[in-house]
């Protein structure tokens, strides 16, 4: 896999600093995983359920 650019690192740490901070939700690994696969699924790739 492609190493991050230095410039995407800044990046990354810049929304780490703003992002604001929201308590997880009880349901937060399962609504990640939904977020995940329909993201996937938006690029045109199907996985086996």
């Amino acid at each position: 896999m492609k190493e991050p650019e230095e410039k995407d690192k800044k990046e990354i740490e810049e929304t780490k600093k703003t992002a604001p901070k929201q308590p997880l939700s009880e349901t937060w690994s399962q609504d990640a995983q939904d977020e995940l696969q329909e993201f996937i699924e938006l690029q045109g790739i199907y996985i086996r359920q």
